[in-house]
């Protein structure tokens, strides 16, 4: 069980950097060949990106991931999903994606998602597997249409450091996605959270701890924290 002060709580829920921070909570993404620590929370997926490997096995590496998956310190699956701008066969990714909302299902994990330029797809994907797991698409800088689309499948959005740059389309975007679907995540970026945070919450205008809250509120719901 977490326990936190609502509104001063930061939740990061994509990264690929361990922060100490008594006041952050993260879903760190770790490679499947990274043990997992005991302490915090990860996340361990397949990325669509790992067909490029000549050596890549799809098997070996979905029975490392169902493994890693039952630990109880690793909240999500993730990242898996789709990417049209890869040079990877769409069809094999796909099947590899697949096999990952199979295996979030059988094993209620959220899944944590890539999607560059897929949302037809993954919507596709998720009514086809009826799939009950909540979503997250990670990274989103997508337009007001496709946050219709995407949270219409009650798919969640997490933003990240896009939010810094105004000639981003997300920039006049973000205010149209629901609080209830939202998220934010520092990703690869060499900035806090909180940076992160403090430009939502003017874009929002809207006090911080009161946006901390509702997206504590978020990851208490899906994750059953």
């Amino acid at each position: 069980m977490i326990k936190r002060v609502l509104g001063t709580t930061f939740i990061d829920i994509h990264t690929h950097s361990v922060k100490t921070d008594n006041n952050l909570i993260q879903i760190v993404n770790l490679d499947l060949n990274q043990p997992c620590p005991e302490q915090g929370y990860y996340s361990y997926g397949i990325h669509p990106w790992a067909l490029d490997d000549a050596d890549f096995q799809a098997k070996k590496a979905l029975q490392t991931l169902e493994e890693k998956l039952k630990l109880p310190q690793v909240l999500a699956l993730g990242e898996a999903g789709l990417d049209k701008m890869h040079k990877a066969s769409f069809k094999q990714q796909i099947e590899l994606f697949e096999r990952q909302i199979e295996l979030s299902e059988a094993l209620q994990k959220p899944m944590i998602l890539h999607d560059v330029r897929s949302h037809n797809e993954i919507i596709a994907l998720r009514k086809k597997h009826k799939a009950q797991q909540p979503w997250i698409v990670h990274g989103f800088s997508g337009t007001e249409q496709d946050i219709k689309q995407l949270i219409g499948q009650g798919i969640y959005l997490s933003v990240g450091e896009s939010l810094l740059h105004p000639e981003r389309k997300i920039y006049k975007s973000f205010k149209f996605i629901d609080l209830d679907y939202l998220f934010l995540e520092t990703d690869m970026a060499e900035i806090g959270v909180e940076t992160v945070y403090e430009a939502a919450a003017n874009m929002l205008e809207m006090d911080l701890s009161v946006l901390q809250t509702r997206i504590f509120a978020n990851f208490a719901r899906l994750f059953n924290l």
